[in-house]
């Protein structure tokens, strides 16, 4: 079945006939299961063009969008899934957002219809008078009773009666060119934009996945990462239907619940992020640590303390939201270290400041341009400039910074905005944490660029201590000097209780740097003042 997808040919990576297929090769086979609940390959089809007749009543056909407001559920898997039949572009809303933050993905899309939780009916109120005007319909999933709607004339629907029984097909022909969702940057280092995907785009992506974890008929995939989000569902969801795997979606990740969630559905495949493992590690060792059937867990750095203490391979790849997955190593090979190499139909070059190629084994921009058509994004919704921009040079600029060996992996640096630059020399953010990461008490960290004059950075670092540790910040700033490059040495270190982090898991990085130095920082330039004052 795998070799069958991977043939399938570009034009036909759309929903419908993949979901149809399903339907009727795997049958009452489990596909997806929330909470205590699970849809077979059959039920899901079903379900879904009934969703899909009554998107059909409400006007909803090709080219249209629909928002969808949700937090994990089964429900956002058949709204998106019944908005692709009826040739709509989903837009998934972060479950935070309020106010303009809100506005503006339903603005920018021009959509008529939302589906939202009924704990989320309170964000419609924080909007603008103007943006309401254009809805003309909310679908509620959990019940209307007591639901106000904010003014404006919106018919108020129960998700639960938005489907239509009937004999017609709501399915209405779709290609790869056409959008199958707009998904927003996490906009941790600016303003959200909207990214066009087209059906081309968020298959291909599957279509790599599939392969960097060899995810097959017989696995089941746990994610408990949002919905909203690509991982989930490009990268879990969709890759699942595709081969008739069973996909088990967590409300949210709990770190204390981790292992026993993945034992309890029989996963043998999990989802994770880069900062999921150090939280795993700093939970205290258990008999849960192995008493889980988990092979391998997607997308992490090669951890080999992680691995053999939970006997679960980490595999790491690379991609973006406006790109989709587009580096990575058949499974199980990996070269340490690499996050693998260019997928065969994109190709890639490191470039500098002024777009020209970088030596060989130098760090340079990550910038791609795909081999076949309409494989990634089709622009920034309602943003053409920032389109171009990205694009120039007839390559698109990741932002990312890299290293190539001689054998074409790609070794991740840093982002270039989170690059820390000091005294003539560029820093790597990412070099900075693993330092601290090292140290035993430490559970998690970041590192950030501090203000120092003429253009220059000093490297400031937060730690989140492990419970029961002894460790200051001025251990831990003794404890780096022995052990670090000294131009990375931070000049500033402070423990925080808990870093802020986004739906995604993302440390927000432009908030505690916009909050400024702690009280209680420990500044090792200062301390050594002190000292020579003192002798």
């Amino acid at each position: 079945m795998l070799e069958d997808i991977y043939r399938l040919p570009l034009e036909r990576r759309v929903l419908g006939p993949i979901l149809r297929a399903r339907a009727e090769s795997e049958g009452e086979r489990p596909y997806l299961t929330f909470a205590e609940r699970t849809w077979t390959f059959r039920q899901t089809d079903a379900e879904v063009r009934r969703i899909a007749r009554g998107l059909a009543a409400r006007g909803v056909g090709r080219g249209d969008f629909l928002a969808i407001l949700l937090p994990n559920c089964a429900e956002f898997v058949l709204a998106w899934y019944a908005a692709c039949l009826r040739g709509a572009a989903m837009v998934p809303i972060n479950p935070q957002y309020r106010g303009f933050m809100l506005e503006a993905p339903l603005r920018e899309s021009a959509t008529r219809g939302i589906v939202v939780h009924r704990n989320l009916v309170e964000a419609l109120h924080s909007m603008d008078a103007t943006v309401l005007a254009q809805l003309e319909w909310v679908a509620v999933v959990g019940g209307t009773e007591g639901v106000v709607l904010p003014s404006g004339g919106m018919r108020l629907i129960d998700f639960d009666a938005l489907g239509i029984d009937g004999p017609e097909d709501p399915e209405v022909t779709c290609n790869h060119m056409d959008i199958h969702s707009v998904m927003y940057t996490s906009g941790t280092t600016g303003p959200s934009k909207g990214v066009l995907i087209p059906n081309g785009q968020f298959f291909s992506s599957a279509c790599v996945f599939l392969r960097a974890v060899a995810l097959g008929r017989d696995d089941v995939l746990f994610t408990p990462l949002p919905l909203f989000h690509g991982l989930a569902s490009r990268l879990g969801v969709l890759p699942a239907l595709m081969v008739g795997a069973h996909v088990v979606v967590g409300e949210r990740f709990s770190a204390t619940r981790f292992w026993a969630q993945a034992a309890e559905c029989g996963a043998s495949v999990g989802h994770t992020i880069f900062t999921i493992p150090p939280i795993l590690k700093a939970q205290p060792p258990g008999p849960g640590d192995r008493a889980h059937g988990l092979r391998c867990m997607y997308n992490a750095h090669h951890d080999p303390e992680f691995e053999e203490r939970f006997g679960v391979r980490l595999v790491e790849a690379y991609g973006m939201t406006e790109t989709g997955l587009i580096v990575f190593t058949d499974y199980p090979d990996r070269r340490e270290g690499s996050a693998g190499r260019v997928h065969e139909d994109w190709e890639a070059v490191l470039l500098d400041e002024n777009d020209m190629p970088v030596p060989a084994g130098e760090p340079g921009e990550i910038a791609v341009r795909p081999k076949r058509p309409f494989i990634m994004m089709q622009g920034y919704l309602d943003k053409p400039e920032d389109t171009l921009r990205a694009c120039r040079n007839l390559w698109f600029h990741t932002g990312d910074l890299a290293r190539m060996d001689a054998d074409g992996y790609l070794y991740f640096v840093d982002r270039m905005k989170d690059r820390i630059r000091r005294r003539g020399e560029n820093i790597s953010s990412w070099d900075v944490e693993n330092y601290v990461g090292a140290h035993p008490e430490v559970a998690e960290c970041v590192a950030l660029p501090h203000p120092a004059g003429d253009g220059e950075d000093d490297v400031r670092v937060l730690a989140v201590f492990k419970p029961g540790a002894t460790l200051t910040p001025a251990g831990l700033s003794d404890w780096l000097a022995e052990r670090m490059p000294r131009f990375m040495v931070p000049r500033y270190v402070e423990s925080i209780a808990e870093l802020p982090r986004n739906p995604t898991s993302k440390v927000e990085k432009y908030k505690l740097i916009a909050q400024g130095l702690g009280a209680d920082v420990h500044d090792r330039e200062a301390a050594a003042g002190s000292v020579r004052r003192a002798v």
